[in-house]
């Protein structure tokens, strides 16, 4: 029963570790040139690109990207209009929360493989809060080593608005609307 205990709070502890911090609203980054930046075309929206930004305008985003087969840098350009999302990168974080759920669980698993072996010199609990607290640690050392790009949404430029050639005077774009307002007071007893 208490190793039962051990590994539901370590669990837990694990979880917390991997659960997001308070995320804050902040307005979209402007990419500028420079900007590490990732695309999707509408053709395939899934498929995010990765580049360089050098220039983006209405008309066009123009970008420097690290092609593999040739060893070198391209710059290219596409369409404002045929791209899906931007995103630019805002920082790296690290993977320590996930390693140490990781490295827990496989350590749960060779925990569990340790007590059900015969004579041995520790007992079937030390195993597995041994290994899973080794797991974790060293899943969360591997974690905090391996880091990821943070991406926040960008927003594309756009052309001014087309304006109506219609010229009618009681054309408005004001809502209209009637409200009703009913007063109710619940009183206790």
């Amino acid at each position: 029963m208490q190793v039962a205990r051990q590994c539901l709070s370590l669990a837990a502890a694990v979880v917390t570790a991997c659960a997001p911090t308070r995320v804050v609203s902040t307005p979209a980054p402007a990419p500028v040139p420079g900007d590490r930046i990732r695309y999707a075309e509408r053709s395939d929206t899934t498929r995010f690109l990765v580049a360089s930004l050098v220039a983006l305008d209405a008309e066009r985003l123009v970008f420097r990207r690290y092609v593999a087969d040739s060893g070198g840098t391209i710059t290219g350009s596409v369409p404002t209009d045929s791209v899906a999302g931007l995103q630019v990168r805002v920082g790296r974080r690290s993977n320590a929360g996930r390693g140490a759920l990781f490295g827990g669980l496989v350590g749960v698993a060779i925990g569990g493989l340790c007590a059900s072996e015969p004579d041995l010199w520790v007992t079937g609990e030390q195993c597995v809060v041994g290994y899973t607290v080794a797991g974790a640690g060293v899943g969360l050392l591997i974690g905090a080593l391996l880091r990821s790009d943070v991406w926040a949404p960008a927003p594309l430029p756009t052309r001014g608005p087309e304006r109506p050639r219609d010229t009618d005077p009681l054309a408005s774009a004001a809502p209209v609307g009637i409200g009703v307002r009913i007063p109710i007071r619940l009183a206790g007893p």
